[in-house]
């Protein structure tokens, strides 16, 4: 069902995405509108030295800025790159709070994230993570 998702996800894209941090290291993923200007959905798989995962936002745009806030949740076979490190996990909700960084070219863009955790597995924690990326569309 994941890799369905993906694909469909894929057919519906309006941005490519690429980022590095949290939770998996390396991610890539794809950004859909499903309320122009208004609300976004993204899903993204991720490898890092010690997690491979997967994981879907929600978000929502802020009027008149370039500031977003969003829900989403992750699932990885391995350690999330987020801190405290003695309370890493494997899956959990994520809160995501992130800004456009004003890039002077057409069709990429730049982002920065900040994304407040409570891991379910292997044990309930709280955590942080932060994620820098690059975005290609329209």
């Amino acid at each position: 069902m994941a890799f369905l998702a993906v694909v469909l996800a894929l057919g519906l894209a309006q941005r490519l995405e690429v980022s590095g941090g949290s939770p998996f290291g390396v991610q890539g993923g794809v950004r859909l509108a499903l309320v122009p200007f208004l609300v976004d959905a993204r899903v993204y798989g991720g490898v890092g030295l010690e997690a491979l995962g997967a994981g879907a936002d929600l978000l929502l745009r802020v009027p008149l800025t370039d500031l977003y806030l969003g829900l989403g949740a992750f699932y990885g076979t391995g350690p999330a790159l987020s801190l405290p490190q003695d309370a890493r996990g494997q899956g959990g909700v994520r809160g995501v709070l992130g800004t456009w960084l004003n890039l002077p070219l057409p069709l990429l863009g730049a982002y920065l994230e900040v994304y407040p955790t409570y891991y379910l597995r292997p044990t309930p924690s709280l955590g942080m993570g932060a994620a820098l990326g690059v975005s290609l569309g329209l």
